[in-house]
């Protein structure tokens, strides 16, 4: 195996391992995003005309309206959590089970220079034992990325729906309140 080639595979890797800590820095966004249209919902939400619901178009459509941004909210809001959540990435070891893997193979090395085998040295059979460990992780890491990158569209999807059963839900509440309903 190239240097060159390892190098991709690390690079491919870091990649994906920064991408999914974006998708954790974009959820939080998503997440303020989404109640502050719930605090609209609310602020905007009226209880003392549920009793012309269905003797009223307008109070009708304004409570489909408020019920219909709550359901894209809380979607959205499932969305998010499904993005939070994702599964396991695939790691390549801890430090410490490199550092003990590493002393293993120093040990082996001296035992090996006394029987006179030649073995190759330490760094090369690290280049060696870590490259494809980052060859194996990098698709598996980037397909999770992308089940993520999905979830959190759909997500923003459903919280830009929400936002438009909100203006609804506002222009009818203005229609309400200019009735003096």
């Amino acid at each position: 195996m190239s240097r060159d080639f390892y190098e991709l595979c690390y690079d491919q890797y870091k990649l994906e391992m920064a991408d999914a800590d974006a998708l954790y820095q974009k959820t939080g966004v998503m997440l303020v995003v989404v109640s502050l249209l719930g605090t609209v919902i609310a602020k905007i939400s009226r209880i003392d005309v549920f009793d012309l619901i269905f003797l009223r178009v307008d109070v009708f459509i304004f409570y489909f309206s408020t019920l219909s941004g709550l359901v894209l909210l809380g979607s959205s809001i499932y969305f998010l959590f499904r993005l939070a959540y994702p599964g396991k990435y695939q790691t390549l070891d801890s430090m410490g089970a490199w550092q003990e893997w590493r002393i293993q193979y120093e040990e082996y090395l001296k035992k090996s220079k006394d029987t006179g085998n030649s073995p190759t040295d330490l760094d090369d059979a690290m280049f060696v034992n870590l490259c494809p460990r980052l060859a194996e992780a990098q698709p598996i890491n980037a397909k999770l990325n992308e089940k993520r990158r999905k979830k959190f569209q759909y997500s923003v999807k459903m919280a830009a729906l929400s936002l438009i059963a909100i203006a609804i839900q506002a222009l009818f509440a203005l229609l309400l309140a200019l009735q003096g309903i």
